[in-house]
């Protein structure tokens, strides 16, 4: 009886720690120019946030796919805009990718953030923790 006892006590112990909503680190990686895959990214931020509110994410464009977060040329702005007020939720493009794709700070969605090189920030992130995403193909 005391061996039951015993397990049963362990096992909601481990009920409980694992039901504990932990705050999670995530790095979403863009990289397509498919807008399927950004579909699918702002599906993946609906979900995780609906089911783990505390959960952090930095969405991070880079080379072709900055365009997903532009004015007047994302065809998923819209649904950008309603995360950008989440605090758990960060847009961000890479600096370098627009330097080499010509766009400007000013062409980027209100609340977009940037970054000197997403590489490196995808880099420092992770080892700070953060999970690691690679969105699309």
């Amino acid at each position: 009886m005391k061996k039951i006892c015993l397990s049963f006590a362990f096992g909601l112990l481990i009920f409980s720690v694992s039901a504990q909503d932990v705050n999670r680190k995530i790095i979403i990686d863009v990289t397509s120019t498919n807008f399927k895959v950004y579909q699918s990214v702002l599906l993946t931020l609906r979900i995780m946030t609906d089911s783990h509110p505390n959960t952090q994410f930095d969405v991070i464009a880079y080379g072709e796919a900055v365009p997903m977060m532009m004015k007047n040329q994302s065809v998923v702005s819209d649904e950008i805009s309603k995360y950008i007020e989440n605090k758990n939720i960060s847009f961000t493009a890479c600096e370098v990718s627009m330097s080499l794709f010509n766009i400007k700070r000013e062409q980027l969605l209100d609340g977009v953030k940037t970054v000197n090189n997403a590489i490196d920030e995808i880099v420092k992130k992770q080892g700070e923790g953060w999970g690691y995403i690679k969105s699309g193909n």
